[in-house]
């Protein structure tokens, strides 16, 4: 599918000031990711952070020596995930991802390019079992989680257990086929190609978290191989479910470099969000594609220059400067 065109945005005063604000704050410059509801993460955005990132004056023979990212999605394409976070890290030695309020499936994975995630007040991440896999050719759209085929899975494992200890208890040597039965039941509900497809994409996820999690948050440390790898297997598997909020408290516990915003930094990043979404609403960015896609935004802003320092006032002979007689 060909990328839609970007429309260029009208000045917005009131977000350059929000903006304006936490670089100064944070003393680098930012790159804003901003997908509102019903805005995925696709492949084709690679081209518009592509250039607002050249437009900063970095190419990846010169990199930025830090950025700031503001990322605020509820997902996408893993891929997209993927090609962004190689994208950016291409322009800069050290990223630090600000998320003021949600970076969730595929754009949880993008966060783990970051040397660190700084999350604000009651924000958070989500698992990457990208598993919102839509069947083609059906209306309406079709989607099953697969951490809800998992579960089922476990259930079905479950209910043999159980049935088979309370034959026991009674001394019945019977067994029950209840699992297989149940499974079947699920593959005919779901459909044993769309199963296999779930599964794919979890792989592949796991394969760019590997990637990105060694390259990047993880290559400076001792345990870099089993924090990976506890990483991994938390995101991918240890959620009940795929809409599971993860907040700093928990993204701590799994072992991701993770910071709690100071309470300054939470309200300059939620400012600059609150302006996103206003400008959204008002349809000033985020222009409608259709009834189900609309455009995402992107900006890059520049650190603000540092104020130049005024000469110091001639020193006054004694006296008060009047002449002497």
């Amino acid at each position: 599918m060909a990328a839609p065109p970007t429309p260029a945005p009208a000045p917005m005063p009131p977000l350059e000031a929000a903006c304006a604000a936490l670089t100064g704050h944070r003393a680098r410059p930012l790159l804003v990711l901003f997908y509102p509801p019903k805005s995925r993460m696709n492949e084709w955005d690679t081209r518009d952070v592509y250039d607002k990132l050249r437009t900063s004056g970095a190419t990846p023979e010169n990199k930025m020596a830090q950025l700031d990212v503001l990322l605020d999605s509820y997902g996408g394409q893993p891929v997209a995930g993927y090609r962004l976070a190689q994208l950016i890290r291409d322009f800069a030695n050290e990223v630090s991802f600000l998320v003021p309020s949600h970076a969730y499936s595929a754009a949880t994975l993008l966060c783990f390019s970051g040397d660190e995630i700084r999350l604000g007040h009651f924000a958070g991440l989500s698992p990457i079992d990208i598993t919102l896999v839509s069947e083609s050719g059906k209306a309406p759209r079709k989607e099953v989680e697969l951490a809800t085929v998992d579960s089922f899975m476990d259930f079905a494992q479950d209910a043999r257990k159980r049935i088979e200890e309370q034959l026991a208890k009674i001394g019945c040597k019977g067994t029950t086929t209840v699992d297989s039965d149940l499974l079947v039941a699920m593959v005919k509900e779901v459909g044993a190609m769309q199963v296999g497809k779930y599964y794919r994409e979890r792989m592949l996820t796991g394969q760019y978290a590997e990637a990105l999690l060694d390259t990047y948050m993880f290559s400076g440390c001792t345990d870099r191989a089993q924090r990976r790898k506890d990483v991994i297997q938390k995101f991918l598997f240890g959620a009940p479910a795929h809409d599971f909020h993860l907040d700093y408290h928990l993204c701590k516990e799994w072992r991701l470099e993770v910071e709690e915003m100071p309470t300054v930094e939470s309200d300059l990043a939620r400012a600059v969000l609150q302006q996103l979404s206003e400008l959204a609403s008002a349809g000033v960015i985020c222009e409608n594609l259709s009834h189900t896609q609309r455009y995402p935004y992107f900006d890059w802003f520049a650190q603000p220059a540092p104020p130049i320092p005024q000469p110091a006032p001639a020193p006054q002979p004694p006296g008060g400067g009047g002449q002497t007689p």
